[in-house]
């Protein structure tokens, strides 16, 4: 009887020095297991930690065939939490160790739509907004074929419209300080550098408006009839016909004048 209750004693502590023992290790996941558990939590919208798994690919099998593409979801992992410095880094790190990787023209794209992403208003400063037309620029030039083409050439054109406008909104600062000379830099820039955007026909107007006050009415009467040729905005149109018609006659009258 005192041997039964010996033994069951024994057992219950060596049973509890097993329990009380350290776990067995984890089997660590291979590539292409680790790149599936990694690729669920993205599709599962969890960035978090599909960026910590993605990054675990990276680390522990930096020759697999997985490892390009595990580079691109971390550095969309990055750019769908609005981290665009970090999804820039990323992106530049695929394009930059992996240039064989077909997800090349998408990271190129997605630099500078990361830019752009991060531009400010026309009124402050454009360095984003400059930084996305070069990235988008060399993905036009290097990837022309890509799916990505026609929204790089959205941004592209929103990119330089959005200079147009600083420009016009410089322009229109000297114009109001009575800098007519100043304005006509502004104004001018934006008919040789952004012809294509909406705020051609508005620097247009602005320079007719310019020589105007300056009472040149020859250069003002050029300036106007040259928007009428190529506006399509019946606003403008309306108002530029009533100028022509007000500098026309302040020509002729100085045309009369003795001297």
């Amino acid at each position: 009887m005192r041997l039964a209750v010996t033994l069951l004693i024994a057992s219950s502590i060596w049973a509890g020095f097993l329990g009380c023992g350290p776990a067995p290790p984890k089997m660590q996941l291979d590539a292409e297991d680790q790149f599936l558990l990694a690729k669920k939590k993205y599709d599962e919208h969890k960035y978090l930690d599909a960026q910590t798994e993605f990054q675990k690919l990276i680390w522990n099998f930096p020759g697999s065939d997985y490892v390009d593409e595990a580079q691109f979801y971390l550095a969309e992992c990055f750019f769908y939490q609005e981290d665009f410095p970090s999804a820039i880094h990323e992106y530049q790190r695929l394009l930059n160790n992996y240039s064989q990787s077909p997800f090349v023209d998408i990271a190129q794209y997605k630099v500078g739509l990361s830019y752009y992403k991060q531009s400010l208003p026309a009124q402050l400063d454009q360095d984003f907004t400059h930084k996305a037309i070069r990235e988008l620029e060399t993905f036009l030039e290097e990837y022309p074929n890509s799916e990505q083409v026609p929204e790089a050439q959205n941004l592209l054109f929103a990119s330089r419209t959005k200079l147009a406008h600083k420009e016009y909104l410089s322009g229109r600062l000297y114009y109001k300080m009575g800098e007519y000379a100043s304005a006509l830099i502004y104004f001018e820039e934006i008919l040789e550098t952004y012809p294509d955007t909406k705020w051609a026909d508005d620097a247009q107007f602005a320079i007719g408006e310019c020589y105007r006050r300056q009472k040149k009415w020859t250069q003002a009467l050029k300036s106007y009839q040259q928007l009428l040729e190529m506006s399509s905005s019946e606003s403008l149109v309306r108002r530029t016909k009533n100028r022509i018609d007000e500098v026309e006659k302040k020509l002729e009258e100085s045309q009369k004048s003795p001297g």
